[in-house]
């Protein structure tokens, strides 16, 4: 399917506050280039339902971490929907939607920022990359560097779910890397705000 097909499919299906949900073929069609165009396009009024995988992930989190889903979702009388301008960040299964402005609970959302900020979480970095490349087994503390220093921002429930890893495990190997001076942990909104502002 052509860009210029895609294109036109957007513009005769978004209306003003009315969701749409994209067809897969259109949504596995589309490029990083293309979302971004689209995003800035329509960013000022387009409304889109999160492809079915993110649904299921967040189903999957209704039932592992309700007060986090609840924080997102509750009260809306439909949930999964977003702005069009989160299209680009839905291409990355692993990443999916970002949760990162949680007002009543705690945000695990990391960003590779936040791996620079001692030497320890330099050197710690260093070692995981060696340990990946070596072909060695990984930790979930581990794991979670490796993923937040070559793949970019992720959130806790993302890693965990992508990885199969019991959401406790993860928000305990978060604490390992806090306590160990690795990473950098920013549980309120307004302290994570300097670091989303680059998202839609």
């Amino acid at each position: 399917m052509d860009a210029a097909t895609i294109l036109d499919w957007f513009e005769r299906s978004l209306e003003r506050d009315k969701p749409v949900s994209i067809p897969p073929d259109i949504f596995d069609a589309l490029t990083p280039e293309l979302a971004q165009n689209i995003a800035e396009r329509f960013r000022s009024y387009g409304l889109i339902r999160l492809p079915a995988y993110e649904q299921e992930f967040f189903e999957w989190l209704r039932s592992a971490d309700a007060a986090v889903w609840d924080d997102l979702w509750g009260g809306n009388d439909e949930p999964y929907v977003v702005s069009v301008a989160f299209l680009p960040t839905l291409l990355d299964r692993q990443r999916g939607f970002p949760i990162c402005d949680l007002m009543s609970t705690d945000n695990y959302y990391f960003f590779p920022a936040m791996l620079e900020w001692t030497a320890e979480a330099r050197d710690y970095t260093e070692a995981v990359r060696n340990r990946f490349a070596a072909g060695e087994t990984l930790s979930p503390e581990q794991l979670l560097v490796l993923d937040i220093s070559t793949g970019g921002a992720i959130d806790i429930w993302h890693f965990a779910y992508y990885h199969q890893i019991p959401l406790s495990e993860a928000k305990a190997a978060v604490a390992t890397l806090v306590e160990d001076k690795v990473l950098a942990h920013l549980r309120t909104a307004e302290l994570l705000a300097p670091f989303v502002r680059m998202l839609p």
